[in-house]
């Protein structure tokens, strides 16, 4: 019996990171106001959207880093960038002498990890400048109470 747990345990090595950390992430997006829609891409691909902050999206993984965009009516959109790490997993396979571990850890992308939040701040667009005030428009010229017109001779 302990034969064959041990020789399960090694059986599983080979692709430590896989089976230990899995082939994908979920991360969520959010933002500040929240509400917002984003798009996730990767390598110029569209790969994940939310249709409003805050939502989480589940994406493969890969050592290729993320670009999120988030916009909001009323407010400027705001971008970033979610960097793949590499995950220290995969030194399990290097140390028992895994390297087809180590080849199918890189391949499925189970030695790297994207964060597991991802937040942006979107600014208020800035207020249409208010109206400039204008001068109200001249009236006639109204004479003072009291003042009589002056007649001359011949008038």
């Amino acid at each position: 019996m302990q034969r064959f747990a041990v020789l399960a345990l090694v059986a599983l090595l080979p692709a430590c990171a896989t089976v230990v950390e899995g082939t994908s992430d979920t991360v969520t997006l959010s933002t500040t106001p929240a509400g917002a829609t984003c798009t996730v891409d990767r390598n110029g691909e569209r790969v994940a959207a939310v249709s409003a902050t805050p939502g989480s999206v589940r994406l493969s993984k890969s050592r290729h880093d993320l670009n999120v965009t988030c916009t909001k009516d009323g407010h400027q959109p705001a971008s970033t960038t979610a960097s793949s790490r590499f995950t220290g997993a995969t030194f399990g396979n290097v140390l028992v002498g895994g390297v087809v571990g180590v080849v199918v850890d890189a391949a499925s992308g189970a030695n790297n990890r994207y964060p597991a939040d991802v937040r942006l701040d979107l600014a208020e667009n800035p207020a249409a400048p208010p109206p400039v005030a204008q001068a109200p428009a001249p009236s006639p010229m109204l004479r003072p109470a009291g003042h009589q017109r002056l007649q001359g001779p011949g008038m």
